[in-house]
Formats: C-alpha cells, sequence, structure tokens
C-alpha cells in the first residue's frame, strides 16, 4: 500500500502507536469545525499546509477574548473580530491546499525567542535505526517558525539551547533520553508504513517543563544545518551513512 508523504498523513501514522499518543499535538484536517473545537480547547492554534516544508505557510491564531482573535503570520499580526472572519482570512491563505490545525506547544525559549530540536534518525544497517546527529533551531526576533532560513535564526548544539532556555524542573539528560526514545519509537512507527526510507529528519518541540512533542517528520531533511556548528563530526558521520546506504 502507497502512502502520501504529507504532513496529516503521517500524523495518522504516528498517532496509532500508544508511546507515541502522548508526544502529539492534537491535529485536525482544516475545516470550519476543527479549527473552532481546538482554537475553544487550547486557546492557541498552528493551522499550516499538510504538504508545505520549511515554515512555509504557517500561521498562529491566539484567541484574545471578547470575539477577538490575533493572527501571527511571518513577522506580521493583525487582530480580528469574529471566529467566523478569521476563519476565513486563515482560509484565504492559499485555499486550494490541504491545510491541518493543531494544537499550538509552548515552545520553550532562549532569550525570548522560540526553539526547536532537529534530530537526524538513519538506517546505519539493514535493521538498525540509530540518531546521528542533533542540534538546536532558534527563531529569528519576532518569527513564531524555527526555520532558520525564513526566520533569520540561528542553530546552536543541543546543550547550549537547554541550558540557555527556560525548561525547569528536569535535567538535560532526562531531556535527551526522552528525545532519543521518542524520535526512535516515532521513526521505526514510520517506517512500517514507509518500508523504503533510510533516514528521517525529526523537528522535536519542548516546552518549559521540558515534555517532548513531535512537530513533523521530513524524509528529506536538510542535512547542511549540521554544518553551522562548530563541531563538524557530527555532519561527517551523517554524511558518512547517508552515503552508504546509496551504495
Amino acid at each position: 500500500m502507497a502512502y502520501h508523504l504529507d504532513k496529516w498523513t503521517k500524523h495518522k501514522i504516528m498517532i496509532e502507536s500508544s508511546e507515541l499518543a502522548s508526544a502529539l499535538p492534537a491535529t485536525r484536517v482544516l475545516g470550519y469545525q476543527s479549527f473552532s473545537t481546538l482554537l475553544d480547547q487550547y486557546n492557541k492554534v498552528i493551522v499550516k499546509p499538510s504538504g508545505a516544508c520549511g515554515g512555509l505557510g504557517v500561521i498562529q491564531v491566539s484567541s484574545k477574548g471578547d470575539r477577538q482573535y490575533e493572527v501571527h503570520y511571518g513577522k506580521s499580526k493583525k487582530t480580528i473580530t469574529g471566529l467566523q472572519s478569521t476563519y476565513n482570512f486563515v482560509r484565504s491563505q492559499s485555499k486550494r491546499t490541504l491545510k491541518i490545525v493543531q494544537q499550538k506547544i509552548p515552545l520553550a525559549q532562549v532569550n525570548g525567542k522560540p526553539f526547536d530540536v532537529r534530530v537526524m534518525v538513519q538506517r546505519t544497517t539493514w535493521s538498525n535505526w540509530t540518531i546521528t546527529g542533533k542540534l538546536a533551531k532558534i527563531a529569528g526576533s519576532g518569527y513564531i517558525i524555527t526555520n532558520t532560513a525564513r526566520s533569520k535564526g540561528k542553530v546552536v548544539p543541543i546543550s547550549t539551547a537547554i541550558r540557555n532556555s527556560n525548561i525547569s524542573g528536569i535535567s538535560e539528560e532526562k531531556i535527551q533520553q526522552e528525545i532519543d526514545r521518542i524520535a526512535l519509537i516515532a521513526v521505526r512507527q514510520l517506517h512500517s508504513s514507509y518500508r523504503w526510507i533510510r533516514m528521517v529528519g525529526l523537528d522535536i518541540g519542548l516546552d518549559s517543563k521540558g515534555n517532548v512533542w513531535i512537530i513533523e517528520a521530513n524524509f528529506e531533511p536538510s542535512k547542511a544545518l549540521f554544518l553551522h556548528l562548530k563541531d563538524k563530526s557530527i555532519y561527517r558521520q551523517i554524511m558518512f551513512y547517508a552515503k552508504k546506504r546509496r551504495q
């Protein structure tokens, strides 16, 4: 059976794993009812194209009370009165594209800027999946997305981001262990449907309590991100296994 490569399909595959359910934000196909329900439940949602990548088309909607909703896209913000009008505006952005709406994860921050973690998971042998690299992506000033090219953000070692973040009540070691555990479960779950994959770039979110959230999975992740780290051995390791699997 062939599976689509969009975010919605990947989410449906991952949510089948009971071990991943608590690490996946509530997600629905965008419609007025799903938009209304999730916004009412969480007060803040993210809307994004199911098939796009690199932070393209991501919109954040926040309920401000008294029928006022703040819409944040790129570096722009606007306030719209009325739920229907807000939905119509969100829907009007690339209206022909399938979109998903999901619970907004309150990402941990470094100096007031949200960050997430890129985890590279590769097949190092025929049956073995291994985490070959991790880094943190910090959003540029004024942006909600962490894609460094789009938000003019920066890449730092994951340990640096955690140490300088607003995460409290949990050790860096435990956070890293949980990231690794969730990443490997997620990739094996995806591999059960996408048997051909050899490399997955997972975007993992952390909240201020150190909880681990799966933002999305990319089967053609940028390896060049790791060139921005001072330690180039991580990039070399990723490329070693990437080339090995093509042989």
